[in-house]
C-alpha cells in the first residue's frame, strides 16, 4: 500500500511537471554552428574606467548576470527616465547576488569619470553593483554595437548631439544576451525584473 502511495504521489508530480515546464529565456547572441555544435558570440573583452577612475574588466562580469545600457550625461531626452528605470530596476532585485549593473557613456569625450562620478550621485544611484564607464569613443562603440548589438552614433540632429539605443540589456553569467527591454518602459522594465528571477533559477 505503500509502496502504492508512492507511485502515485510520484505520477502526480511528474503530471505537473510536463503540463508546467520551467521557462528559460532565449539566446539572442548572434552564433555560427561548427560541426555539431552551435558557438554563441559572447560579449567582447574590454577594460574601461569607473566614475571612481579605477580601471573596470570585463573578466569581472563572467559569473554574473548583468543589465547594460547606454547614455550620456548632458542627454535632455531619455537618459534621465533610463537612469531612473535602472535605479528602480536595481531596487527591485537588491535580494539577488551577483548581479551588476553596467551603464556606458556614448559621450566619452565629455563624460570623464569626475563627470560620471557627479551624475551617479546626483541620482543617487547605488554603486555597491552599479558602476558607469568611460573610455575611448571607437571601443565603446565597438562593444555597444558589436558586443551588445545596439545601435548609437554622434548625430548633430539628435538632443545632445548623439543617438543611441533607450533598451536594457540582460546578459547571463556565460556573456550571452538573454533580453532586451525598453528602459523608457516601466512595465517592460518590470517584465525585465521578472526575467532576471528567470535567469537566477536556470544559472
Amino acid at each position: 500500500m505503500k509502496k502504492c502511495l508512492v507511485f502515485i504521489f510520484l505520477t502526480i508530480i511528474m503530471s505537473i511537471s510536463c503540463r508546467h515546464p520551467q521557462k528559460k529565456l532565449p539566446v539572442l547572441s548572434k552564433f555560427e554552428i561548427k560541426g555539431q555544435d552551435t558557438v554563441y558570440k559572447k560579449i567582447p573583452s574590454f577594460v574601461f574606467l569607473t566614475q571612481d577612475s579605477l580601471p573596470f574588466d570585463s573578466g569581472k562580469l563572467y559569473g554574473k548576470i548583468h543589465i547594460a545600457d547606454f547614455f550620456f550625461t548632458s542627454c535632455p531626452g531619455i537618459c534621465p527616465v533610463l537612469t531612473s528605470q535602472m535605479k528602480r530596476l536595481q531596487q527591485m532585485t537588491k535580494a539577488y547576488q551577483d548581479l551588476q549593473f553596467v551603464s556606458f557613456t556614448v559621450d566619452p569625450h565629455r563624460d570623464t569619470p569626475a563627470r560620471l562620478k557627479q551624475y551617479a550621485l546626483s541620482h543617487r544611484a547605488d554603486l555597491h553593483n552599479w558602476v558607469f564607464l568611460t573610455g575611448p569613443m571607437d571601443s565603446i562603440y565597438k562593444v555597444g554595437i558589436q558586443g551588445y548589438y545596439l545601435g548609437m552614433q554622434k548625430d548633430s540632429t539628435q538632443p545632445g548631439g548623439y543617438m543611441h539605443s533607450g533598451r536594457f540589456v540582460l546578459v547571463d553569467k556565460k556573456g550571452l544576451i538573454r533580453g532586451y527591454y525598453d528602459g523608457t518602459n516601466a512595465e517592460d522594465v518590470n517584465r525585465l525584473a521578472r526575467d532576471i528571477k528567470i535567469l537566477m533559477k536556470e544559472q
